[in-house]
């Protein structure tokens, strides 16, 4: 970054591929700009969250890729492969990611802050790195939360244990502990104020980021749709679809997925 003339990544759209042509340019021909693995969708996904629609619409039942937002998504998505900023490749075809950041094949990675870590204990000691936000096509923006949650089944038989143990994790500086150890992100407010988290700087972009996250449709279908969603995506970089045409045949197969679901609510079941 700061041998093509940025300190920081831009939080726009425009701005973030204009440091990426000016990182291609320092980096040379054989390499890139940012590495977008073809068979995740996890990137893909988080450029659709940047836009007001909803990425299902008729209370969840029908796909809503072809609105303005996600095609608007897929075309800049689809842009990074074509002026040659990603490599045309999959996960698979990739030998270590940590491995080729050092060397340089890439300078932008996306992940969440699980990857804090493994960029710590993988990479050499003079590799510079730094976290950042999602850029978005205004400023900075949305991403999806993950995560899953403590759970007491009511029929246990060993509540006052599992709730102390609900407590306990709860706790700051115990959450605090798990960040520093594996990277998951505090749930309480109050654990970002404990030293080991406040003081961090490669966690700093990730406070913001959760004040921006989106939530993800919440249907059971979700995960198969997003799978399609990426197998069309592909077939776009590779030249089957245009961004408006793979916005339809996304919702196509979105709509198919849930086909179950519309009919579960015509007869109030759902």
């Amino acid at each position: 970054m700061a041998e093509a003339g940025y300190e920081a990544v831009p939080p726009t759209w425009t701005g973030w591929k204009q440091a990426m042509h000016a990182v291609k340019r320092v980096v040379g021909a054989d390499r890139y700009a940012v590495l977008l693995p073809l068979n995740e969708f996890e990137q893909l996904l988080t450029f659709g969250l940047q836009g007001d629609a909803p990425l299902l619409r008729e209370e969840g039942t029908r796909g809503n890729f072809s609105s303005p937002s996600f095609v608007a998504a897929l075309a800049f998505y689809k842009s990074l492969f074509d002026e040659g900023l990603a490599p045309v490749a999959s996960a698979a075809q990739i030998s270590n990611v940590w491995t080729e950041f050092e060397r340089g094949w890439f300078s932008f990675y996306f992940s969440g802050p699980w990857t804090i870590g493994d960029f710590r204990n993988r990479l050499s000691p003079g590799t510079q790195w730094m976290t950042s936000g999602v850029p978005g096509p205004e400023g900075l923006g949305a991403s999806a939360p993950g995560g899953s949650s403590l759970v007491v089944f009511r029929s246990s038989p060993r509540q006052e244990a599992a709730w102390k143990l609900v407590r306990y994790l709860s706790e700051p500086a115990v959450q605090a502990r798990f960040n520093e150890i594996t990277g998951d992100l505090p749930a309480r407010r109050s654990a970002w104020r404990t030293p080991t988290v406040a003081n961090d700087p490669y966690i700093a972009a990730f406070d913001g980021q959760l004040a921006r996250a989106e939530a993800v449709p919440k249907v059971p279908e979700w995960e198969r749709i997003v799978t399609e969603m990426q197998i069309v995506a592909e077939r776009m970089v590779r030249g089957e679809f245009t961004p408006e045409q793979a916005g339809a045949e996304i919702d196509r197969r979105a709509d198919r997925l849930l086909e179950k679901r519309r009919w579960m609510l015509e007869r109030g079941r759902a």
